[in-house]
């Protein structure tokens, strides 16, 4: 069924009521809907018609042991959990059954497959609210991607860059905050930030942390011995491992 045929959102009241969803009424989604949100991922814009990114449709089976290596319950219970992956592998193979080679261009086309991938899925998850499920962007899928690569026997010049689980809400929480629009969207050019910038962007996060604290969030993750400098090394090793030459 295409998507078009089913009934749901605009897209700016879906856009508008975004939430992360982490609680799911143990329920699956009918089989058409399923259809119509990887059929959504699939009119995604692709840069140069390369297609390069792929998308794995976990098992129930997968989903619960991905969910144990995260730590995270709710890749278990939503209907449904998709891992989006980079995917140089299928684009190599075309070129080699027409007598061509893939250039020296790992880190180009890696760029590009990040770019595919998050657009794909951003596809999916809007067409899965406008229906009323609720969503979830999963990266903690880095945390065991090593383990994932096996699980879901990944070939070389593929890396799993992020999940999402679809599945019927079993809880309302609110939006939450974003930075300010002159901040993020500038005339022209990039503009300098001044200190009242600044302090209005803490200002406006600030309801993100229970403790009202952005700034323990961003040292959490950004600064230096934070969680992404930490991840650095890891993630390096495991695009070697996939037979990436960045």
């Amino acid at each position: 069924m295409e998507l078009e045929k089913l009934d749901g959102m605009s897209v700016l009241e879906t856009i508008a009521k975004h939430r992360s969803i982490r609680k799911y009424e143990p329920r699956s989604l009918p089989k058409n809907h399923v259809e119509a949100l990887m059929r959504a991922a699939l009119r995604a814009p692709t840069d140069a018609a390369m297609h390069l990114w792929t998308a794995i449709r976990t098992t129930p089976e997968q989903r619960r042991v991905i969910s144990e290596w995260i730590g995270q319950p709710h890749v278990a219970e939503a209907g449904e959990f998709f891992v989006f992956l980079a995917d140089l592998h299928r684009v190599e193979k075309l070129l080699e059954y027409r007598g061509e080679r893939r250039g020296r261009n790992d880190f180009s086309l890696l760029v590009f497959a990040a770019i595919d991938a998050a657009l794909a899925a951003e596809n999916m998850a809007l067409a899965a609210e406008s229906l009323g499920y609720g969503i979830c962007f999963i990266g903690a899928v880095q945390n065991a991607a090593d383990r994932i690569i096996d699980l879901l026997k990944l070939p070389p010049h593929t890396y799993p860059l992020f999940g999402l689980t679809i599945g019927i809400p079993a809880e309302n929480p609110p939006t939450r905050p974003r930075l300010p629009l002159d901040l993020m969207i500038h005339e022209g050019s990039y503009r300098t930030y001044s200190e009242e910038d600044m302090e209005r962007a803490y200002r406006e996060m600030a309801p993100y942390s229970r403790r009202r604290d952005w700034l323990r969030m961003l040292k959490r993750y950004a600064a230096e011995g934070g969680y992404f400098e930490a991840r650095e090394g890891y993630m390096r090793e495991l695009f070697r491992k996939m037979s990436f030459n960045i």
